[in-house]
């Protein structure tokens, strides 16, 4: 009974890493259709960073190293369990990587406290409805890697996203 339980246990786990840490974009927006045909590029996407300038997301990428983009709500529990260990993963991998974060919230300064409190010390901006969209954010939080030229690297969603992250980072770089 035991052993059945276990099994059990391991298929619930193996189809919630399935479910949860989606590689590629799904490609139901007909903007991303476009990108998709050159190489899952990333789409023009405008955030503002936390004085509310509008500012063009590729601006923020680095042409010589990978890009992680983590997006998050501060209302996902999932986020900010994981903030420690994002500012842990930023710490030991800041000269090889590039860091930004992207808050789906217009609360300014509730970002800014959660930036503060959780050590996060890489560039963040602010994503609203529509250019989420066009990245097909479907859960949080969601964490892109991207080389300098836009060119989507891994797409990882939900809960297992940051587990993912650090099994690419280790074999990656």
């Amino acid at each position: 009974m035991q052993k059945l339980k276990l099994i059990g246990l391991m298929i619930c786990c193996l189809v919630a890493g399935v479910i949860t840490a989606k590689i590629f974009f799904i490609t139901e927006n007909p903007e991303f259709k476009v990108a998709q045909s050159r190489s899952h590029t990333l789409p023009s996407i405008t955030v503002f960073n936390l004085a509310s300038e509008a500012v063009n997301l590729s601006e923020d990428l680095s042409l010589d190293t990978i890009n992680v983009i983590i997006i998050y709500t501060l209302g996902c529990n999932s986020c900010i369990s994981k903030a420690d260990t994002w500012s842990e993963i930023y710490s030991s991998t800041k000269d090889v990587v590039n860091f930004l974060g992207l808050a789906y919230s217009s609360d300014r300064e509730a970002v800014r406290s959660f930036i503060r409190s959780s050590g996060l010390d890489f560039e963040h901006r602010l994503i609203d409805q529509h250019n989420a969209n066009k990245i097909q954010i479907n859960d949080w939080p969601t964490i892109l890697g991207l080389d300098g030229n836009s060119n989507l690297l891994f797409k990882y969603e939900g809960g297992a996203s940051t587990d993912s992250l650090i099994s690419y980072l280790s074999y990656n770089i």
